[in-house]
């Protein structure tokens, strides 16, 4: 049995991403049994991280699987380190396995500093087969030394982090299995926060070939699409054996491709769906006969990574876009109906006071029905980590890859303050605006 955990969240869930069920499907395609773990055991008792770390891993350890494949994202570095720690001590001959997007940023020192054995870097679904096909009997971790020869991964043998060649990305995405919805739970889940529905994960396609220097981008940057097809039979199969309406569209920006985004929503309505999906979006990439499509096909909400109203950050950052072109997108969603979440970020490349206060009169008058606001964080695999000197910024990096970032015009304190002027200054305004994030390290203070 293989296990694969992302999150976890306290019960109960109702936002899923879309790494656990394309992994499983691909690991059940090739025979294998899976389960998904992305929820804590219900513990009226606690809401201690640590402690529900615990629980969850006595659970997991019940099924004694041979590997336990762990997502891991930035932010919750150092909590994932812990449940793997937790997973160990239960699970001493198991194979455990980081993916996602902080394992391919940072391999080697995860390895190094946590009980990890193998990183998965770049898109999974190939490599992880390959390490369970090589590794599938009991005493998981001591057939490490099978992996030589699998593609797309860093990992320890002898006292020693070996990396193996990049796997390439996946070039056919209608040939891999449909997402294992049958084993999210999807009965359990809540409402989506915006959709008021239960909600589940879709892509269209893979890769962005965007360069925004705040980006992590592991799936690369050719885009390999989907056919709309395949897009709507999907979504026609979860509606009919799970009963869920509502889609979660992961695309890094919808519209990228014209053609293909109007295709998709055709072929949603030829099928005569009834379902409500959200989207992310930016710049002018929708217009007014996408929007339009959109609507029909289902869409009711669209997030706008707007990121600042200074052209000059917007360049220095590498965002694609030009202020006028985001006040295109937003008035072609909202003349079509759609409610649009516009998102901004103080803190870019080249941020001074002055752009900060551009970015507060585009939010005042982009037309979006919310707004978030939230101060750069730098991630590792981005450009602005790799290179900050050449975006004209400093990171101060602290435990755990927290991080910061000053500008040459601005620095830690003044961003934080103006992030939050730019916040009350919003809601002086009478609009709707809360902040993603906007706060201090512990050890900065």
């Amino acid at each position: 049995m293989i296990a694969l955990i992302a999150g976890p969240t306290t019960p109960p869930r109702s936002v899923q991403g879309l790494g656990l069920p394309y992994l499983a499907a691909a690991l059940e395609d090739a025979g294998f049994e899976v389960g998904i773990f992305d929820v804590y055991p219900p513990s009226t008792d606690t809401n201690d991280p640590a402690v529900l770390d615990e629980r969850l891993a006595e659970v997991v350890a019940r099924h004694q699987p041979s590997m336990v494949g762990v997502t891991i994202h930035t932010p919750a570095y150092a909590e994932r380190v812990h449940l793997a720690k937790c997973l160990r001590q239960r699970l001493p001959e198991a194979l455990l396995v980081a993916g996602g997007h902080h394992p391919t940023a940072e391999p080697r020192h995860l390895l190094r500093n946590s009980d990890f054995d193998v990183c998965v870097v770049g898109e999974g679904e190939q490599t992880v087969v390959e390490i369970a096909r090589r590794t599938e009997r009991r005493g998981a971790r001591g057939r490490i030394r099978a992996l030589g020869d699998v593609r797309g991964l860093v990992y320890k043998h002898d006292g020693r982090i070996l990396r193996t060649d990049r796997c390439p990305p996946v070039a056919d995405l209608d040939a891999m299995p449909f997402q294992a919805h049958h084993l999210l739970g999807l009965d359990e889940y809540a409402p989506h926060p915006l959709l008021g529905i239960k909600s589940t994960g879709i892509v269209t396609y893979r890769g962005c070939p965007m360069r925004c220097a705040f980006c992590n981008n592991p799936l690369g940057r050719r885009v390999r699409k989907r056919s709309p097809t395949a897009v709507a039979e999907e979504m026609a199969r979860v509606v009919e054996g799970f009963g869920v309406r509502g889609f979660n569209c992961y695309d890094n920006l919808l519209g990228l491709d014209r053609g293909h985004a109007l295709a998709v929503c055709d072929a949603i309505r030829r099928r005569k769906l009834d379902v409500v999906w959200e989207c992310w979006t930016a710049g002018d990439l929708v217009d007014a006969e996408l929007a339009e499509s959109m609507r029909s096909a289902g869409c009711v909400q669209a997030g706008f990574g707007a990121e600042s109203g200074d052209n000059a950050v917007l360049l220095r950052a590498r965002r694609g876009f030009t202020t006028e072109q985001h006040l295109g997108g937003i008035r072609a969603l909202k003349t079509a109906g759609l409610a649009v979440s516009a998102f901004f970020m103080v803190g870019l490349p080249g941020e001074s006071a002055e752009s900060v206060r551009r970015t507060v009169e585009l939010a005042k008058r982009c037309g979006a029905d919310d707004l978030c606001l939230s101060v750069h964080r730098p991630f590792p695999g981005t450009a602005v980590w790799r290179d900050p000197g050449a975006f004209g910024v400093r990171v101060v990096r602290g435990p755990n890859f927290e991080a910061y970032v000053e500008t040459e015009h601005l620095p830690r304190a003044a961003i934080l303050s103006l992030t939050q002027w730019a916040g009350e200054d919003l809601k002086r305004a009478g609009l709707k605006s809360d902040f993603l994030r906007c706060d201090q390290y512990p050890w900065e203070r």
